[in-house]
């Protein structure tokens, strides 16, 4: 089917036969439907309508007018210069481009031949015209409807595949997913109000341990963040009904992918406290971060409130650098007393070392936990990433943590290979020494779809 020809079916399809001209010819729409039915039909009304033929005054003016003004990109030239025969409707498009393309943009006067070309296909202009402006009206109309231009979309889904021996939730082959969704609208340029929506089916299963797991009730989607960032003279400022206390530290800490099971730094950006809250941070231009933040675990609870003692109310604070090579921060993070989090004073630090492009990038991090009235927590943790192995990232990373009764050790090691664009397969292994119990041993295999 020609181009011309789905003009004219789209729009009868569609119903949108916008008001016409006082002088435009009615269309038949039963002719224009049969206009596509079949090949046998298409050749009968073709012929029908071919009311310009080579020979015709209008098919010289026509031939004319597309040389002389330069009618680009329009494919009834390309009839013309074969001596096909046009329709008037075919004819009508034709002139059309000639007067947008070449006389109008041109700024010149309708010569006495194209004038004579307008009066005789003004009733099939007229039509096309009115299709073309109610098709423009639809469109805007959707547009309308549609995502603000200044919010993005991007997302997350994780299959995982694994096992875990020596696991007391269970030591069989099993599967698990997570899916996310992050939302980032921007009303000045330079704001932000982010929002994650997240879904998962970790529950309690051994891979639950992964730092892709995620679990939500039901497994239906939950709102796992909800902030808005906006800056204030030379600070940046983020508040909302559902922020994370690892989402709001300015220093880095380490450098180390953190993307299998350990995580850098268990006790002073351990996030688990979520709730509503406020964060404040300056970005010095000697390379020098600092941040300030409180997070209200029970904010949403009026029993337990905010900046209460029965609340889980955490404090945290951090001061980083971040040079070329190196780095490094502090991170201090305090919670009250009397919430389920009890009362605690944190510290964390920790530097990142990368001694050139080619070579595996190292971190080191020292983390612990005073709290009141149970025993103290200490961890070490050493990790580096390598590039250079073949087609992906080698990251291998090991654990040391001591609560005054027991040194346990972790390990792992897993390789991350980007397979196509938003696609990439993660294969690890793993060991975790238990206290009490069998050590556990696992291996897990997991695929990134990102979008």
């Amino acid at each position: 089917m020609k181009l011309f020809q789905r003009l004219l079916v789209a729009p009868a399809a569609l119903g949108l036969l916008a008001p016409l001209a006082a002088n435009a010819a009615e269309v038949n729409i039963n002719d224009v439907a049969n206009y596509s039915d079949s090949e046998q039909q298409l050749f009968e009304t073709t012929a029908q309508f071919s009311d310009v033929v080579p020979g015709d005054w209008a098919y010289t003016a026509l031939v004319n007018l597309s040389e002389s003004y330069g009618c680009v990109d329009n494919a009834y030239t390309q009839s013309l210069k074969s001596g096909q025969a046009l329709t008037r409707f075919e004819a009508a498009a034709l002139v059309n481009a000639c007067l947008d393309g070449g006389l109008m943009a041109s700024g010149q006067g309708l010569t006495s031949e194209a004038s004579r070309l307008t009066n005789e296909f003004g009733s099939e202009m007229a039509i096309l015209k009115g299709r073309v402006d109610g098709l423009e009206y639809r469109l805007n109309e959707f547009d309308a409807g549609a995502f603000s231009s200044t919010t993005l979309m991007s997302g997350d889904a994780v299959f995982s595949l694994g096992a875990v021996d020596g696991s007391s939730s269970g030591e069989k082959l099993h599967s698990i997913y997570a899916y996310g969704i992050d939302l980032t609208t921007s009303y000045s340029g330079e704001d932000s109000l982010d929002v994650r929506i997240i879904a998962g089916n970790s529950g309690t299963m051994p891979l639950a341990d992964l730092d892709s797991a995620e679990t939500t009730t039901n497994q239906a989607l939950t709102i796992d963040k909800l902030q808005y960032t906006w800056p204030i003279g030379d600070f940046t400022v983020t508040a909302g009904p559902k922020m994370k206390q690892d989402d709001v530290i300015s220093a880095t800490l380490s450098t180390y992918s953190d993307a299998f099971r350990i995580g850098f730094q268990p006790y002073s950006t351990g996030g688990t406290e979520v709730g509503p809250g406020a964060a404040a941070t300056y970005y010095f231009s000697n390379n020098w971060n600092t941040s300030l933040s409180f997070i209200g675990g029970d904010g949403a609870d009026a029993t337990n409130g905010l900046f209460t003692r029965e609340g889980d109310d955490v404090w945290t604070a951090s001061v980083g650098y971040d040079g070329d090579a190196w780095g490094g921060g502090v991170i201090v993070s305090s919670g009250d007393e009397n919430g389920t989090l009890g009362d605690y004073d944190s510290w964390g630090y920790g530097v990142y070392w990368q001694p050139a492009e080619d070579l595996p990038s190292f971190s080191i991090g020292f983390d612990s936990k005073d709290n009141e009235g149970a025993a103290d927590n200490e961890s070490i943790t050493v990790g580096a990433d390598y590039v250079g192995v073949g087609p992906g990232t080698l990251s291998v990373a090991y654990q040391s943590t001591d609560d005054e009764t027991n040194n346990l050790e972790k390990w792992e090691i897993y390789y991350n290979w980007e397979v196509a664009d938003g696609i990439s397969i993660q294969p690890g292994f793993f060991t975790n020494e238990i206290a009490a119990g069998d050590d556990e041993i696992g291996v897990a295999v997991e695929t990134f779809f990102k979008f």
